[in-house]
């Protein structure tokens, strides 16, 4: 199973596995490049509408159960030098 997340102006959205997230990006864009609009984000059950404007910021990223679960036990760094030895 893969998880959409979007995250909008520091806050995290994830999409239902039905949302085409091709079509939830054209929506983004064209919110973005027009006057404020509105853009609908659900997770299946639950739905949030978000005001998109020209200086929001915008990531999407998709992660496998794979990378959900390895994340939880490796992290992506070491902060060796922040260690007291």
């Amino acid at each position: 199973m893969k998880l959409t997340h979007i995250e909008i102006d520091g806050r995290d959205f994830v999409l239902s596995g039905e949302r085409d997230l091709v079509h939830v990006m054209s929506q983004i864009e064209a919110a973005a490049a027009s006057p404020p609009a509105f853009v609908d984000l659900s997770d299946g059950d639950d739905l949030v509408s978000v005001l998109i404007h020209s200086t929001s910021r915008v990531v999407v990223s998709v992660e496998t159960d794979q990378q959900a679960s390895s994340a939880q036990f490796e992290p992506l760094s070491y902060p060796s030098n922040d260690w007291d030895w």
